[in-house]
């Protein structure tokens, strides 16, 4: 067992037990159809050392059968997959995580797990391979997106229903569970099989030399007292901007911004302060929940971080390169944007992005539609179904044991984060992700309608939800018709 093994074996205890639970998925009221309420007491079991997870699963010999995982490939470059498939060792902690892994199962069960590179048309390889019966590919793993357009035009199967599959296992992210379930019936999710959800996650990040010089409060301490919120951002960020050539006007290459980011920001805000597209009403179908008594000041929030002359709004490189340069307080990005960072001379921390208010219980997150989901094509054989069931489920099981580790306590806790606060900011994050199937189907352009008034530094949202509401109402409902289509 190599010494990165074994740190990550030691480390599985701490770190299950602070990001292993499931958690509700509005900010204050909304009910997790997953939750687990069984509030029996448990025996206390003596601690004998680090326990694996393990999937409830037959002992079963697969006779070196494969199983082939459609993913992104080279060619999509630093969002490539390196989650399912390795050839060997190289001594980093996520791929050496990912050997191990599929290694073990290899020996347990003996099947083997291979990937298929797929180009920018994921989607269409998925669709090529489902529509000619040639099932060339036994799970996809499209963008959010994508993986939504192959569900509503029939081709994935219910997880639900496939055999050797406990979507209520822990290694399964109950909140994607929570957000893309419709009518009890499960067409894609994601888990602890997949680094991607992670690595798309929207986060903050800040300057310690910025806020040192410039003699401002603690974001630890705000995050964790509950006063992180827009206001208390926005006067940090006033005072961390300045017009450092004189000039009268603020640009990204040459002056000091309170954040620097881009448009995507719109959207984890959105998030952060309280809003939903779409949550899950008490049949289990989605209805649109952005029309409430808060959007107004969720507007109004937004505009004013996103400000021009306190925000530079660029390319992800050009705000990279400001962060990088000092010249940025906050920098809010994906979280696979920490590893970007590993070579930035000035020490930097994590944060969640804040609250509406001190009024609003718990900080939320947004996961970037480049996320990848697993899904199952449905034209395969029960057999062929059942066999990638097993698969996945294992994979899910072992990926808690090892990939998650890597990934969180070794690759970023350890590798890459600069302090012992920046962990504990990455449990509030990891722990509070929504997933939101109206904001990934984009109903009707309800929510590119709100952006677009935002971006105006307007209010008005009973002009968006007059102008799109009919059609997002429409499109919403077509999609649950194709949900209750599914056997």
């Amino acid at each position: 067992m190599t010494a990165i093994m074994l740190a990550a074996l030691i480390l599985i205890m701490g770190f299950l037990s602070s990001c292993g639970e499931k958690k509700d998925n509005d900010i204050n009221n909304a009910v997790n159809a997953e939750e687990n309420n069984n509030s029996a007491e448990q025996p206390i079991e003596e601690d004998t050392g680090p326990k694996l997870t393990t999937p409830n699963l037959p002992d079963t010999n697969w006779n070196g059968r494969e199983i082939t995982f459609l993913v992104r490939g080279p060619e999509f470059e630093l969002w490539q997959s390196h989650d399912i498939y390795v050839e060997e060792e190289n001594g980093e902690p996520v791929n050496d995580a990912v050997y191990k892994r599929n290694a073990i199962l290899e020996e347990r069960y003996n099947f083997l797990i291979r990937e298929a590179h797929g180009t920018g048309a994921i989607q269409s390889m998925a669709e090529k391979s489902i529509l000619s019966g040639t099932n060339a590919y036994q799970v996809v793993m499209c963008n959010t997106q994508e993986t939504n357009n192959l569900a509503m035009k029939g081709y994935l199967a219910d997880l639900r229903k496939v055999d050797y599959l406990d979507v209520s296992r822990e290694y399964w992210d109950q909140n994607s569970l929570y957000g893309f379930t419709v009518g009890g019936r499960t067409l894609f999710m994601t888990g602890d099989i997949s680094i991607m959800a992670n690595d798309a996650t929207w986060i903050f990040m800040f300057n310690k030399k910025l806020l040192q010089d410039l003699g401002l409060d603690s974001p630890y301490e705000l995050v964790r007292s509950g006063k992180w919120t827009a206001d208390k951002l926005v006067e940090m960020m006033k005072v961390a901007s300045k017009d450092l050539n004189g000039d009268g006007s603020m640009k990204g290459k040459d002056d000091q911004f309170g954040l620097a980011t881009h448009d995507s920001t719109f959207d984890g805000l959105f998030f952060s302060m309280g809003m939903r597209v779409s949550n899950m009403n008490s049949e289990g179908y989605p209805e649109l929940s952005i029309n409430n008594e808060r959007i107004a000041q969720v507007m109004e929030k937004t505009a004013m971080i996103m400000d021009k002359d306190i925000t530079f709004n660029g390319d992800w490189q050009a705000i990279g390169t400001c962060f990088e340069e000092d010249r940025a307080l906050f920098y809010g990005e994906v979280l696979q944007c920490v590893i970007r960072r590993r070579n930035m001379d000035t020490d930097f921390g994590v944060l969640p992005l804040p609250k509406l208010n001190e009024a609003q219980e718990n900080y939320a997150h947004m996961v970037h539609v480049t996320a990848c989901m697993v899904g199952v094509p449905n034209s395969q054989g029960d057999d062929e179904i059942a066999f990638s069931g097993f698969a996945l489920e294992s994979m899910a099981a072992e990926s808690t044991n090892w990939l998650v580790p890597a990934y969180y306590t070794i690759a970023l806790e350890g590798k890459f984060m600069r302090d012992e606060e920046s962990k504990d900011m990455l449990d509030i994050i990891l722990n509070s992700r929504r997933y939101d199937l109206g904001y990934a189907a984009g109903w009707g352009g309800l929510y590119s309608g709100y952006v677009s008034a935002v971006k105006k530094n307007s209010t008005d949202f009973a002009s968006v939800w007059d102008k799109s509401s009919a059609k997002a109402i429409a499109a919403m409902e077509k999609d649950i018709d194709a949900y209750k289509d599914i056997e």
